[in-house]
């Protein structure tokens, strides 16, 4: 019996030293969870697109600056494809607009028939895409957005957020329907737009029309282009459309030639676009993620493009803009906690729920 009975406690003196062990090894759940996003799969969009090329040098900043931290750059159709892959579980953060983040928390648009469960917090604003259909400045019948009833239109790849917030606006003027769509290759529209594949693209700027997309500028460098202006009666009504800014652009990004034929006032909406984590993210990580993009903006995004440029100029402006023109969205308690220290919290914000488990 004293054998036994010495067996017996044995045993239950390793089974506990097995589980002290493993306690100090791995940790709480909340540092398993923390140790689990070291390898982090950052959304952006189509390769060649400046989405995607600005998503890289995320990536490169944080395997450069953080510590033993890991982050791969993965392309996506586009801001609405990039939420739902994320929802699937596929992406860490995804990449899109407060637009497609207000439709995907209220089910509407792309996510009314099929709702997703997963979604981000708010996160990283680095830039404006304005939204600016164009055609050849040789079409003299096609000046005003009017005058594309009935045209071909190519609102940009379907699945992205540029599509979306296309179809979302001319079906709020009452168009969509009226016109044809036509999806052709990005880099091939100035082609589309030679041959009548297409009448109007669905062109975009980025920066208020400082700078624009590779896609853009073949388009620019290609041919002489004109952007189309709608009436009085429809940008008071666009201007009304919640979730976007309305207003005047500047043709900087255009060739000398093209900035001659659109030296009068250019007109489009904006809408902020960034990179937005999930609740699955600890708190400390999204923090040392969004510090380092933010201060080390002008050191190593800078130098890569000119909407990392323009972003390291306007850092701050964009992060304030963009999570107020979504503030109905919660945002990652990560990125609260750092602008809490910057004293630029906005208290008509509110900070998101992190997952059971995770801090």
């Amino acid at each position: 019996m004293k054998t036994m009975r010495y067996k017996q406690r044995w045993l239950m003196a390793f089974c506990a030293f097995l589980a002290l062990s493993s306690f100090l090894c791995l940790g709480p759940l909340a540092h398993t969870a923390d140790a689990a996003m070291n390898n982090i799969r950052l959304g952006t969009s189509k390769e060649g697109t400046i989405g995607y090329s600005c998503g890289v040098a995320l990536a490169a900043t944080i395997k450069k600056n953080v510590k033993g931290m890991s982050m791969e750059a993965v392309p996506t159709p586009g801001s609405t494809a990039s939420v739902k892959i994320f929802s699937r579980g596929d992406l860490d953060i995804a990449y899109c607009s407060t637009w497609t983040l207000r439709d995907a928390y209220n089910n509407l648009g792309p996510f009314a028939k099929s709702p997703i469960k997963r979604l981000p917090l708010q996160g990283w604003y680095y830039l404006t895409a304005d939204w600016i259909p164009v055609t050849s400045a040789k079409e003299k019948d096609l000046n005003t957005y009017q005058d594309m009833v009935g045209k071909k239109f190519y609102p940009f790849v379907a699945g992205s957020g540029i599509y979306d917030v296309y179809r979302a606006v001319f079906t709020k003027l009452g168009m969509w329907d009226k016109m044809e769509n036509r999806q052709v290759g990005a880099m091939e529209a100035a082609d589309a737009l030679k041959m009548g594949t297409v009448d109007v693209a669905g062109g975009y700027c980025l920066d208020k029309g400082q700078t624009a997309p590779s896609w853009m500028r073949n388009l620019d460098t290609r041919m002489e282009i004109k952007v189309l202006r709608p009436s009085a009666a429809q940008m008071d009504k666009i201007a009304k459309i919640d979730g976007i800014t309305f207003g005047k652009l500047s043709n900087k990004w255009m060739q000398p030639k093209n900035r001659k034929i659109n030296s009068g006032d250019i007109y489009g909406w904006s809408i902020h676009y960034g990179f937005h984590p999930g609740n699955n993210m600890p708190t400390e990580t999204m923090y040392q993620i969004y510090k380092t993009w933010i201060e080390k903006a002008k050191q190593d995004l800078a130098p890569v493009n000119g909407t990392l440029k323009f972003a390291s100029e306007h850092m701050m402006d964009l992060q304030v803009k963009g999570l107020l023109e979504a503030k109905d969205i919660p945002v990652h308690p990560g990125v609260a906690k750092y602008l809490k220290e910057k004293g630029l919290w906005n208290e008509a914000l509110t900070i998101g729920k992190l997952a059971p488990g995770v801090k």
